[in-house]
């Protein structure tokens, strides 16, 4: 078991600044049902200008070949999932994005019933959920984006919110202009259950992608082992690839909960798929949404997933995906 005096050690180094966008449509805009792939492009359009160190004898940015992948501020936010200009060891990215769904997923999560533009299929391990339906913001409607960057990327986000403000983030329909924004500085901390819990839930609110031998993971017990794991591991991850020093990394412990057992969930299989305009091919980013509940001494577990809420669980964080909130 990860002990308390490891959360505090760990968590209260990772501070992270946000800001929350209020976009208003500018145009009627065709949106993707979840649109997270769609906001990260739209947002690094605006900022690979900004940021790109670029070939400078040629005075403009790069292409899709990075001229100086271990010193180029957008390719460490935006494109670097490595190491070492990209030749080293998998290294969580600095930026999430939160976008809204765009749909009722969330309370589906939660324990809604499923019902149009949703269909419910049946599938193994557990039911495939689809929704083929577009998301359609019409002009002068408002919708909510957050962009979050963890220790020194925050240094980005006044180019990020500048950007915004003077080109708007350009869609499939129109564009989308900047009408508010509020701005948030924090640390994961240490969050302390109020009082003695024996029961948590964990609501999955977009798709978390768990890679195993065979692929992503849609077994209920091995997605529930892998999410208490992950949460851990992440957060260790991006303290020591991030804000650790010398030799201030946290060693690499592989978690167990010995007192802890999953006693109920709800998961679905949701469908979605994804067209990569610059690899130009559709990419599947099938994952779980729905609840998993552990019984137990479930105190210990707190630190984590409340840290999870933040950095998210899985791959494709940067897109929003592995998106989480606890339940007490």
């Amino acid at each position: 078991m990860i002990s308390p005096a490891a959360a505090v050690w760990i968590l209260d180094r990772i501070h992270y600044e946000e800001r929350i966008f209020a976009l208003r449509a500018e145009g009627d805009l065709d949106l993707p049902a979840y649109a997270g792939s769609t906001m990260r492009g739209a947002i690094g359009m605006v900022m690979r200008p900004e940021l790109c160190l670029g070939r400078r004898d040629a005075g403009a940015v790069c292409g899709e070949d990075c001229a100086a992948p271990s010193v180029c501020p957008f390719y460490s936010l935006f494109e670097q999932s490595r190491a070492g200009g990209g030749a080293g060891e998998n290294q969580p990215k600095p930026l999430i994005i939160e976008t809204p769904l765009g749909e009722p997923l969330a309370a589906i999560a939660a324990g809604a019933e499923v019902s149009e533009p949703f269909e419910l299929e049946a599938g193994r391990p557990v039911p495939v959920l689809r929704n083929g339906a577009r998301w359609r913001v019409g002009h002068g409607q408002e919708i909510e984006l957050v962009v979050r960057a963890l220790g020194v990327a925050g240094a980005a986000l006044d180019g990020v919110e500048e950007g915004i403000r003077q080109q708007g983030l350009e869609v499939k329909g129109g564009r989308l202009r900047l009408a508010e924004v509020a701005r948030r500085k924090r640390r994961l901390g240490r969050e302390e259950a109020d009082g003695p819990l024996r029961r948590i839930r964990l609501v999955i609110e977009t798709p978390l992608l768990m890679k195993g031998a065979e692929g992503t993971c849609f077994d209920p017990p091995e997605v529930g082992r892998m999410v208490l794991e992950q949460a851990v591991v992440r957060a260790v991850r991006i303290h020591n690839h991030l804000f650790a020093r010398g030799d201030g990394k946290a060693p690499f412990v592989r978690p167990e909960w010995p007192g802890v057992v999953m006693t109920g969930h709800r998961l679905f299989r949701y469908v979605l798929p994804r067209h990569s305009y610059r690899q130009e091919e559709w990419m599947n980013f099938d994952g779980v949404v729905g609840w998993i509940e552990w019984e137990g001494e479930v105190g210990p577990l707190v630190p984590w997933l409340r840290a999870a809420e933040v950095v998210h669980v899985g791959q494709k964080a940067a897109f929003g995906l592995g998106r989480v909130r606890l339940w007490g």
